[in-house]
């Protein structure tokens, strides 16, 4: 009976999803009567009486419902085979041809540093760095019979292990939990447990928020990386890596505090039981020594991380900083070209064909498509950005920037939680960026925080991986507690990043 309303419901979704696909050619094209100026003259908008029509094009219709269309297919029924359907639905829309379609999906020169990056990622967390670490720091005897500091350190340690395998972090520190709870007497329904078991995931978000080598953070500004330099008239900010990175970091960290408080003085967790703690149960299994392979891998990244992150630390002005900044694409092949070619007993550090069994390619092919599709509906010919600038800025009009910065967090900080968070970044960044412009605004503080807002999202299934693993977590949460202590965190970071993260971006970009 399940399988059967499981299986009628995969049917209703994929039906709807696809019907969406379609609805670009017969439905009718929204418009929007605005003020006439000279930019909308000259770009060929009919004015009269003082005013001017905005309308999507049948072309932009038609892009925009086959990328909706598969955002829902990507929420409701799957993420792998939508990715083809889209690629052919926009080769057979007429919008360009079929060659330069592909061209576009996997000859674009982000997608292609995407690409080895995973690549790289997947031989650091095929090497077990992570593992290592957190067996190594849970060995710590300063964390014994002090419940809050081994709290505080179990999260802290999760955030910043999480930069080598953030979907992983769950496997790698539930059990280590698990273990805890039984042998402290935690049971489920147990407010700690409830905590800590979702803590662990927004650890693992707020990871997925800072990190500018791989995934999240990485895809969104390598997308603003990429419009600066085939855009330069649009005027995109510089977000270097390195300044981003440390405005991440510090409001990651001030959220960790914040939450650690709220466990303690607003929730009042009860942490007694973790006085009955025995260092035993996190010594287990002895802790070898770490490899050569994984110093091997460990290295490749700390060159890796610095490609990145040095020419927004050195500037470009100096040869090494503008080598550096010019081919920052290069950085990930580098790394794997290292992993791959010393060897070290006879073999490589990381064996490319073997980690090929592990490489997530439903994120890479979501995060290829959804720059295809998201660059095809906002691009020449199309009118969705100005369309949807205009939306926003008379919704917003009047705004003065800081609290048009808290309507974008917590614009993003809500849709989010109803669709893919990178998905929904790429979409909303072009639309952002031209709403800057309208209002003559720096845009580079704006679009720090919300790159860190829209990737925190953990309160529906459909939100992100993370929160897909959270709410399959049966055995110890009830969708009632994942969503309570979800929503709780989410509010409390929305908070630090209006509160810390809006100044400190002023002041940094």
């Amino acid at each position: 009976m399940s399988a059967a309303k499981i299986s009628a419901g995969v049917v209703i979704h994929t039906a709807v999803g696809i019907a969406l696909m379609f609805l670009g050619h017969v439905l009718p094209c929204p418009s929007l009567v605005v003020p006439v100026n000279d930019a909308l003259v000259a770009a060929g908008f009919p004015a009269a009486d003082g005013n001017a029509v905005i309308a999507i094009t049948r072309m932009g219709m038609v892009n925009a419902m086959i990328f909706l269309g598969v955002v829902y297919l990507w929420t409701f029924v799957d993420t792998l085979w939508p990715c083809f359907l889209g690629v052919l639905m926009l080769a057979f829309s007429g919008f360009t041809s079929a060659p330069q379609v592909l061209s576009s999906f996997l000859g674009n020169p982000m997608v292609v540093m995407i690409f080895f990056t995973l690549c790289f990622a997947t031989a650091l967390i095929r090497s077990n760095v992570a593992s290592w670490f957190a067996q190594w720091i849970l060995r710590r005897d300063f964390i014994i019979g002090r419940p809050w500091i081994f709290t505080a350190v179990l999260l802290l340690a999760s955030y910043f292990l999480a930069f080598f395998e953030q979907t992983a972090i769950c496997f790698l520190i539930w059990p280590v939990l698990y273990r805890i709870f039984d042998q402290v007497g935690f049971k489920r329904g147990d407010r700690y447990v409830s905590v800590m078991l979702v803590y662990i995931i927004i650890m693992a978000l707020l990871s997925f928020a800072s990190d500018p080598f791989k995934t999240g953070a990485f895809a969104l500004l390598g997308n603003i990386w990429s419009m600066a330099t085939n855009n330069p008239g649009m005027n995109v900010p510089a977000l270097p890596a390195a300044s981003y990175f440390c405005f991440a970091l510090v409001i990651s960290l001030t959220s960790i505090a914040c939450l650690l408080l709220a466990m303690r003085f607003l929730f009042r967790v009860d942490v007694s039981p973790l006085m009955k703690l025995d260092p035993e149960v996190l010594r287990r299994e002895p802790l070898p020594p770490m490899t050569g392979y994984q110093i091997g891998v460990l290295a490749a990244f700390a060159l890796f991380a610095c490609w990145i992150l040095l020419p927004g630390i050195i500037g470009k002005e100096n040869a090494l900083g503008a080598f550096l900044g010019r081919n920052s694409l290069l950085a990930p092949l580098v790394a794997l070209f290292i992993v791959g070619f010393v060897h070290l007993r006879g073999k490589p550090i990381a064996d490319i064909s073997e980690t090929a069994a592990a490489y997530p390619w439903r994120i890479f092919l979501l995060i290829a498509v959804a720059m295809l599709l998201g660059d095809a509906m906002t691009g020449k010919g199309t009118n969705v950005t100005l369309f949807m600038e205009y939306v926003l800025r008379n919704a917003l009009a009047g705004f003065g920037y800081v609290p048009l910065c808290i309507a974008v967090v917590l614009l993003a900080i809500l849709f989010t939680n109803f669709c893919n968070s990178v998905v929904f970044g790429l979409v909303l960044t072009p639309v952002l960026l031209a709403m800057c412009n309208a209002f003559d605004m720096n845009a580079g503080p704006l679009m720090a925080c919300f790159i860190f807002a829209v990737l925190i999202a953990a309160c529906t299934p459909a939100a992100s991986p993370f929160a897909a693993m959270l709410f399959g977590n049966t055995d110890w949460l009830s969708p009632r507690e994942i969503v309570r202590c979800s929503v709780s965190a989410s509010v409390i970071i929305a908070g630090v990043v209006i509160v810390v993260g809006i100044p400190l971006a002023m002041l940094i970009f």
